[in-house]
């Protein structure tokens, strides 16, 4: 026998095997009766206590796992103790009166269906369960006097005590059966099947005890009674098997209610009509039968006075708590739409009218792809239709949404799928007008991660917590015997090179399979980047360089499905000394990988070296940087910064770049610090403003923006004022155009820096905080000075996509910004799961290696994402090919 684990009913085929097998089971006791008549009446005695014995084993192993174990057990003591009973009073009493003794047991039931019965649902309907339980008990006595008078009352087979006996057990019964039927009233549709069978099994012993009592001896009569008694027993235990917990309870089905409502006047009805049409066929109405007749009436009124008052209790709870709701909503200045399955709109407050000028009622009914703009509504769409996991998470989609007077409003909803409540089953969408920025809620801080999804090793956090044990403990860092005594540990970084876009599974796990071989016991390897990895070495620096060597040796070509993928490597070793700390350690390994890489593939470099190799390079770019201006060595590459809510570019931002005539391309990390040592930096910001002003405006693109980093000696110097202003008058750029990019240290300098900036204010110049919070981060400072952007650093996004931690933090970036009126732009976002992850927190502008790589004055006419370039994505599996950060220099 099986019975379904999940919610629901329980469907008709799960439990057609289980009952078919117990109808078998009666068929074949009573096929006992064809054998020889002394062996025929040990065999049916025999197989009924057999059965017994069965039924209350199984009872007692399957209710433990039954949604009421406390009510099993008390069935199962039922079943005992009804046929211990009967088999005691079979030695005291005569033929035909046995069955009483089970009469105990068959109360017992009524134990084991209350422990069954909810007891909230109880304690809320207490008056009305109580007149539903004494309608069904006096219609089941009335059904079971009427039927006795109809049949074994006319022809007097039974004698007074006979009949006394016979009453005595069936009353018994008819108060377990009714205890039954409250039980199917009241419970959730998906318990309902349980509360039928304990119903069916409940008659069946009813008339098992009715046929053992008519029987004058062994015979057929006696068969059937112990066919119907192994028929209840059976049914019982399928009952029990059928009662398995569900995850949520179907408290809001309506057929519940209406079968609840209706079956209290059904059993009435049924027994009033048995005695009605017992009148004609013997001619008699007895006192018994009225008696239990107008019995049946006055609970009948009784009940459904009861009823009435319930009704009228609910319908003024319902009245009270519609108008809470409507009070509620109509107060609320954010409209909120309920939405079908269909994404038609059901239900709209009347607030839709003061956001979009429209009459709520025109709206139901209408489709919400509709009112959204063609080329919103896809991604929307897409986005509504897909079922969320978790009922309690809140997404947030923006679309824009034709106002009554043809005007597109930018609409931000809060979306709570609840199709899966079944007191809801609808969408719910909370809006809001975004065209100016809104407060996003943040979500909680969950807990932290520290290991790399795709390959399972630890992290960069976890590297760093590796690192900072190491110099805390005493052999974690240089011994202090001698000058010369040996680091006692190393770390050793290894850089990839050729890694696809992304995070390529297969080809990272292959990866982490040879670095595992070539390393010792002792040695702890770990993922520090997308294309990094870190070994903490057990040794000399000796002997780390002598793994990474086997490091970069294990990074040969791999074969994917695509076919072979050609991999180079380049190692930095450094020792861990003792009075360094984790930072430090991890910054001078980076600085021995970076001039590994610059030496070519396959190579390995100590910390030592490297910082030689830097300061000569540094010397060497330090003199050139005086003359690369006036040689045309610098130019400007401009990245693009997209709303993802209108799906274009709306600015970019003018990114300085060298290239060297000896070095190449040198990144702008290495030479901006150099010319910020000098009133070099002054002239560059100069001409970097003058350029990139000059360039946007010459652009076909009237709304575009600009972003100009501003170093800080620059802001301090008292001529940035002047300068904007040159920039902006010789180019034509209107000032609300321009954004000037600012570090967090500028806000904490003299008054007279917050005064040229809340000049340039007021001349309609932005201000935006770059690389916002990894500086001073004084929250205190963004009150009421002159900020009009918060950019967020790239360093919020690391592990964003594992750690909730990170994703909680985003969030409440987000929502700092914007409860201070400021515009919130994500830098550094490069997989599809980070642009998903912030489009649902509600982030808006985007920069990015996904979206857009820096490009050359000659491409922005054309390659601007949303204006004459590729399409802004509606969602992340739109996103065109992913780039890694490594592909070009960093956003300086």
């Amino acid at each position: 026998m099986a019975a379904p684990t999940r919610g629901g009913p329980v469907a008709v085929r799960t439990l057609t095997r289980p009952l078919l097998l117990a109808v078998l089971a009666a068929l074949a006791t009573l096929s006992v009766g064809l054998l020889p008549a002394p062996t025929s009446v040990a065999v049916a005695v025999t197989v009924n206590f057999l059965a017994v014995v069965g039924v209350v084993a199984l009872l007692v192993r399957d209710g433990r796992r039954s949604a009421h174990p406390a009510g099993w057990r008390w069935c199962a003591t039922s079943v005992a103790l009804g046929a211990v009973g009967a088999l005691a009073a079979t030695a005291v009493l005569p033929w035909g009166q046995s069955a009483l003794g089970s009469a105990p047991g068959q109360l017992l039931m009524v134990v084991a269906i209350l422990r069954m019965l909810d007891r909230a649902s109880l304690r809320a309907a207490r008056a009305q369960v109580a007149t539903m339980l004494t309608l069904f008990v006096l219609a089941d006595l009335l059904t079971v006097h009427t039927l006795y008078h109809l049949t074994i009352g006319r022809e007097g087979l039974l004698s007074l005590s006979e009949t006394v006996a016979l009453f005595a057990l069936l009353s018994s019964v008819a108060v377990g059966t009714g205890f039954s039927l409250v039980f199917i009233a009241i419970c959730p549709a998906a318990q309902r099947p349980v509360g039928w069978l304990l119903f069916a099994s409940q008659v069946a012993t009813a008339m098992a005890g009715a046929c053992s009592s008519i029987a004058s001896g062994p015979g057929p009569v006696q068969y059937l009674a112990c066919a119907l008694s192994v028929l209840g027993l059976a049914l019982l235990l399928v009952a029990c098997r059928a009662d398995r917990p569900r995850p949520t309870a179907d408290r809001g089905n309506a057929a519940g209610s209406t079968l609840g409502a209706l079956l209290p006047h059904a059993t009435a009805l049924a027994g009033g009509s048995l005695l009605l049409i017992s009148v004609p066929v013997t001619g008699t109405l007895t006192i018994f039968g009225t008696t239990l007749g107008a019995l049946g009436l006055g609970a009948l009124l009784a009940h459904q006075a009861v009823s009435w008052r319930t009704q009228q209790r609910l319908t003024s709870d319902l009245q009270r708590s519609e108008a809470y709701f409507r009070t509620l909503v109509r107060g609320s200045a954010d409209p909120v739409l309920i939405l079908d399955d269909q994404l038609r709109v059901q239900w709209v407050s009347p607030a839709i009218t003061t956001l979009l000028g429209l009459d709520p009622q025109r709206i139901v009914g209408r489709s919400i792809a509709a009112a959204v703009h063609p080329d919103d509504a896809p991604g929307l769409i897409a986005a509504l239709s897909a079922t969320s996991v978790d009922p309690s998470e809140t997404k947030t989609r923006t679309a824009r949404v034709r106002h009554l007077d043809g005007r597109w409003l930018l609409i931000q909803s809060q979306v709570r799928d609840l199709r899966g409540d079944p007191d809801v089953g609808a969408l719910v969408l909370y809006c809001r007008d975004v065209s100016a920025s809104a407060p996003q809620p943040a979500d909680p801080l969950p807990a932290f991660s520290t290991s790399d999804p795709t390959t399972g090793l630890p992290n960069r956090s976890a590297l760093t917590q590796r690192l900072a044990a190491a110099f805390r403990t005493p052999s974690g860092g240089s011994t202090s015997a001698s000058s010369n005594s040996a680091s006692s540990a190393s770390l050793v970084v290894l850089g990839v090179d050729g890694l696809p876009a992304g995070d390529d599974v297969p080809v990272l796990r292959e990866l982490t399979t040879r670095f595992a071989r070539a390393l010792r016991g002792d040695d702890w390897l770990a993922r520090s980047g997308a294309s990094e990895f870190a070994v903490l070495v057990s040794g000399t620096v000796a002997d780390a360089e002598v793994i990474a060597g086997r490091l970069v040796a294990a990074v040969e070509p791999v074969a994917t499905a695509s076919g072979t993928l050609r991999l180079t490597a380049a190692a930095g070793v450094t020792s861990l000394d003792a009075d360094a700390d984790a930072g430090e350690a991890l910054r001078w390994g980076d600085l021995a990988l970076r001039s590994a890489r610059a030496a070519g593939p396959g190579r390995v470099r100590r910390h030592s070296d490297a910082l030689r190799i830097t300061q000569q390079r540094e010397e060497t770019l330090r003199t050139d940087l005086h003359r690369a201006l006036a040689e045309d060595q610098l130019r400007l590459v401009y990245q693009p910064v997209v709303d993802l809510a209108l799906h274009r570019t709306v600015s970019v931002e003018a990114l300085l770049r060298w290239r060297h005539p000896t070095y190449g391309e040198v990144s702008p990390a290495e030479f901006v610090p150099l010319a910020e040592e000098s009133a070099l930096i002054t002239e560059l910001g100069r001409w970097v403003l003058a350029e990139a002003t000059a360039t946007v405006a010459a652009l076909p693109h009237p709304d575009l923006g600009v972003a100009v980093n501003v170093s800080a000696r620059h802001v301090r110097s008292g001529e940035l004022v002047a300068d904007v202003l040159c920039a902006l008058e010789s180019s034509g750029l209107p000032a609300c155009r321009l954004v000037l990019e600012i570090t967090e240290s500028v806000l904490l300098d003299d008054e007279h820096v917050t005064d040229d900036l809340a000049a340039l204010r007021r001349l309609g110049v932005r201000i935006a905080v770059d690389d916002f919070g990894t500086g001073w981060s004084s929250l205190a400072y963004l009150v009421g000075l002159p900020i009009d952007v918060l950019k967020m650093d790239r360093q919020f996004l690391a592990d964003v996509e594992t750690d909730p931690q990170r994703r909680a933090l985003c969030s409440s970036v987000l929502h700092l910004g914007t409860s201070l009126g400021l515009v919130v732009v994500v830098e550094g976002v490069e997989t599809a799961t980070e642009l998903h992850l912030l489009r649902d927190m509600g982030h808006r502008f985007i920069q990015g290696y996904l979206l857009a790589r820096p490009l050359d004055r000659s491409a922005l006419t054309t390659q601007l994402p949303g204006l004459g370039g590729v399409p802004v994505p509606t969602s992340a599996a739109g996103v065109p090919g992913l780039l890694r950060a490594g592909d070009g220099g960093p956003a300086t």
